[in-house]
C-alpha cells in the first residue's frame, strides 16, 4: 500500500527508497475516550475492531509528491476549493516542488481530508478511523506514561518552523511510529462526535459535547491529551488544512 520514496537532493526528483511498511494490528477491544451515550449518562461502550494494517510512519512530502505526479487534479494549482482550502501544500515551492531536498522525509501537511483519502484509496488503502487510531496509540496499554508524558510535553510546545522527518521516534509495541510528538493526523470520521446525534441535545441543538460537556461524557477526564484530540477533530471541515496536519493510511488485514 505505501509509495516510499525519498527526494533525490541533486535533482530534486522522487526516487524509489526502502519503505517503512505497515503493521499488522491485532482485532482487540476499545473503549472509547467519550461514552457514546452520554448524554444519556450511560456506561462507555466497548467497541470491537478486527484486525487491521496501519503504516508505521505518517506519508511523507516525497510520496505525497509523487501522488500528485501522477494525479495532477491534486496539485496545488489543480485542486478545486472545495476538496482544500487556500493553504493546501503551501509550504512547498510549487506543485512539483518541495520547500528543498531534506524536506521529502517530513511529513507532507497542509493537504485536506479530501485529498488524504484520496492518496490512500490510490495506493490501495483508506484513513484509519478514530477507534483504529486511538487503538493503535493505546498499545494494548504499554508504556502508557511515556505517551501521556510525551504528548503533554508536545502540546505545551509551539509548533516548529520546519518538522523532523518521520520515523525518528522508536516504534510501539504494534511496530507503528510517530503517533504523537510530531504532528496531528486526519483519521476517516474525524468528525463523527461533532455530526452525530450524541452531539446534540434533544432540541437539536448543539451540546458542546466534545469540549464544553467533555468532562461529563469522557471515561478518564484526567486524559487531557485525549480531550486535544478529540477537541482537535471536532474543529475540523473536510476542506481544511494546518501546518501541523498529517495522515497516514489503514486497511484490511491480510
Amino acid at each position: 500500500m505505501r509509495l516510499a520514496i525519498a527526494l533525490a537532493a541533486t535533482l530534486g526528483l522522487a526516487a524509489v527508497a526502502a519503505e517503512a511498511g505497515d503493521a499488522t494490528i491485532p482485532a482487540g477491544a476499545y473503549e472509547p475516550f467519550l461514552r457514546l451515550k452520554a448524554q444519556e449518562g450511560g456506561p462507555a461502550e466497548t467497541v470491537r475492531l478486527a484486525a487491521f494494517r496501519l503504516e508505521v510512519e505518517p506519508v511523507t512530502n516525497a510520496e505525497f509528491l509523487a501522488f500528485v505526479t501522477e494525479r495532477p487534479q491534486w496539485r496545488r494549482s489543480h485542486v478545486k476549493r472545495l476538496y482544500a482550502d487556500a493553504n493546501y501544500l503551501s509550504r512547498w515551492r510549487g506543485d512539483l516542488e518541495l520547500a528543498d531536498a531534506a524536506t521529502g522525509a517530513e511529513p507532507v501537511t497542509n493537504l485536506s481530508w479530501f485529498a488524504a483519502q484520496a492518496y490512500c484509496r490510490a495506493r490501495g488503502g483508506r484513513l484509519p478511523s478514530t477507534a483504529q487510531w486511538e487503538y493503535a496509540l493505546a498499545d494494548a496499554g504499554r508504556d502508557a506514561a511515556r505517551v501521556r508524558e510525551a504528548s503533554l510535553a508536545w502540546l505545551a510546545t509551539p509548533n516548529p518552523e520546519r518538522l523532523p522527518p518521520v520515523g525518528a521516534q522508536p516504534a510501539n509495541g504494534y511496530g507503528v511510529k510517530d503517533m504523537v510528538g510530531l504532528i496531528w493526523e486526519w483519521t476517516l470520521d474525524f468528525d463523527a462526535y461533532a455530526t452525530s446525534a450524541e452531539s446534540r441535545d434533544p432540541n437539536g441543538k448543539d451540546s458542546g459535547f466534545v469540549c464544553g460537556a467533555g468532562a461529563a461524557g469522557a471515561t478518564d477526564s484526567r486524559d487531557y491529551p485525549a480531550f486535544m484530540r478529540f477537541s482537535l477533530r471536532a474543529s475540523l471541515k473536510a476542506d481544511y488544512t494546518a501546518d501541523n496536519v498529517g495522515f497516514r493510511c489503514a486497511g484490511e488485514a491480510p
